[in-house]
């Protein structure tokens, strides 16, 4: 009789202990399927909007704590409705986090500026975000007439190259988005906004690149364990978990990125 019951005990604790999340044999996380994809979404992606940033806010405490566990931290920008996993620093932090830091170079930097200062454009006169259309001749017309960062350079050859290097790094970075069956059109993506300001940006835009020895720091989202891009988002609705606000102001003699340690 005895050993009836223990038998019985048993098996309502086996059924008890069965994880109702568990999605393979010997699964121990207690994340919702739905869940571990915003999480996994944010670890390689640049940023998630949509669908996703819901999940995540259903799912706050869980997809934090799996950010954390790889040295990440989530920021929010209520505005855009977009979020993005930036590395855990400071002086206390050894472990190295699942994205590191690089280096923007100034040709990166101004069309970043660019763009922040078309969309405030487009803000200006209400247009909606998926019509935030910007071509790539009126991208090597900012920056090689009048101001622009390359107006100096006499190599046009040179110039278009390095242009369209530059461009599709953006691409790269998520900060474009091509237009589809329009060749040479772009699509800026709220990331622009959301990692640079409006000051910031004037502030790059105008560098001499004659005088200057190196670009405005910057940090933004980027894509999986090689890069990661977090620039200024002061005034834009960003916010992390662990802390009261995103850190904002950056020095106007370094630009950084996100990217692999050589």
């Amino acid at each position: 009789m005895n050993a009836t019951m223990t038998g019985m005990i048993d098996s309502d604790d086996a059924v008890n202990d069965v994880n109702p999340n568990a999605l393979f044999e010997g699964d121990l996380s207690t994340m919702p399927a739905d869940a571990r994809m915003a999480a996994i979404a944010l670890k390689r992606d640049r940023y998630i909007a949509g669908g996703l940033y819901d999940t995540v806010l259903d799912n706050r405490d869980a997809v934090v704590r799996s950010l954390n566990n790889d040295m990440l931290e989530l920021v929010v920008n209520d505005r855009y409705r977009i979020m993005y996993a930036t590395p855990v620093s400071g002086p206390d932090v050894t472990i190295r986090s699942l994205k590191t830091r690089a280096s923007l170079t100034r040709e990166e930097a101004a069309l970043l500026a660019f763009l922040r200062i078309r969309v405030l454009e487009y803000e200006n006169v209400n247009t909606d975000v998926d019509q935030w259309i910007v071509g790539f001749e009126e991208i090597r017309a900012a920056l090689t007439t009048g101001a622009g960062y390359l107006a100096a350079r006499n190599d046009e050859e040179g110039v278009l190259k390095k242009l369209s290097i530059t461009v599709s790094m953006a691409l790269t970075h998520g900060y474009l988005t091509a237009v589809e069956d329009d060749e040479g059109m772009y699509r800026i993506t709220p990331l622009v906004p959301v990692v640079l300001d409006r000051r910031l940006a004037n502030e790059w835009l105008n560098a001499n690149p004659t005088t200057d020895t190196a670009t405005p720091e910057s940090t933004s989202p980027e894509a999986g364990t090689d890069e990661s891009h977090e620039a200024n988002a002061g005034g834009n609705g960003c916010h992390r978990t662990s802390r009261a606000s995103h850190r904002c102001r950056r020095r106007p003699n370094t630009v950084r990125r996100r990217g692999r340690r050589s």
